[in-house]
């Protein structure tokens, strides 16, 4: 009798470990999901004392997926992200429940500057190297979300000189002169496989 509840006990405790190593590795099926899970490596996160910067590769397939389109709108689309990288780098302060263009500052002139400099000049404080080549942005939106979440997403994409789509590491850097945390760099494989 007594072997056989441990054995239940066992299995109780068991169960929960077995239905979690069940879940694997992302879907690579789904790009939607396995581009955004941490195992994917597309997805790399930089803190810097209380900076959070998220790094987001957005693959083509990724694009064409979300974008829902078909027909000759995907034709075209798909013709419009060759050679093209894609990401998203997100800014937020840890424990900070306002955008991060407000945080620390003295006043409007101050966050003013910040938007503008996010609007107007970061572009030119973000570079990819790719292979032997150092890349400037070659498109960048600033998406600004008007205090409505602690977050603010840059989309940034560069044009491949030589490749259709990317087959070498992907070096990408940013220099946040707002927030003057150096230059924060992350690598990221098109494919990790």
């Amino acid at each position: 009798m007594k072997k056989d509840i441990r054995s239940g006990l066992l299995a109780v405790f068991m169960l929960p470990l077995f239905l979690l190593s069940c879940k694997g590795k992302p879907d690579r099926g789904n790009i939607l999901e396995y581009a955004v899970s941490p195992e994917s490596g597309m997805r790399k996160e930089v803190e810097i004392d209380r900076h959070v910067y998220k790094f987001q590769y957005k693959p083509a397939a990724y694009m064409l997926k979300s974008e829902g389109l078909s027909g000759q709108e995907l034709a075209e689309r798909e013709k419009q992200l060759d050679s093209m990288v894609w990401f998203n780098i997100s800014l937020s302060i840890k424990d900070f429940p306002s955008s991060p263009l407000r945080y620390g500052i003295k006043g409007i002139e101050e966050y003013n500057e910040r938007l503008d400099y996010y609007l107007n000049r970061a572009a030119g404080d973000i570079s990819l190297v790719y292979g032997k080549d150092t890349l400037r942005a070659y498109s960048y939106w600033f998406e600004n979300n008007q205090n409505l979440s602690p977050e603010e997403t840059i989309v940034v994409g560069f044009k491949l000189k030589d490749a259709k789509v990317p087959v070498k590491d992907l070096h990408l850097a940013f220099y946040d002169r707002v927030f003057q945390n150096g230059i924060v760099k992350t690598v990221i494989r098109p494919d990790p496989g």
